[in-house]
């Protein structure tokens, strides 16, 4: 079991699929650490939002970062923020 699939099985055991509440996965780049955050988010309707951040990955992987956001939502169903990359 590689990185990614462990990133996949915590998302899939944070997905309860509870009624009223919104799931969803973002990954985001921090240009000024150099870094790409996973954060999974939830919200109940109409309440604040809970993000908690599950994974870090070194810059130099950015560019798989699409193909990881699509693998992500292929396989867990939940949806997916995938931040500008380009600066």
């Amino acid at each position: 079991m590689n990185y990614d699939d462990k990133l996949i099985e915590e998302i899939k055991k944070r997905f309860t699929k509870k009624k009223n509440i919104l799931y969803w996965v973002r990954i985001v780049y921090q240009r000024y650490s150099k870094q790409l955050n996973v954060f999974f988010d939830y919200a109940k309707i109409g309440m604040a939002t809970h993000s908690e951040q599950i994974v870090r990955y070194v810059e130099s992987e950015k560019e798989r970062m699409p193909g990881l956001a699509k693998r992500i939502k292929t396989e867990t169903n939940v949806n997916m923020e995938l931040g500008d990359f380009s600066q």
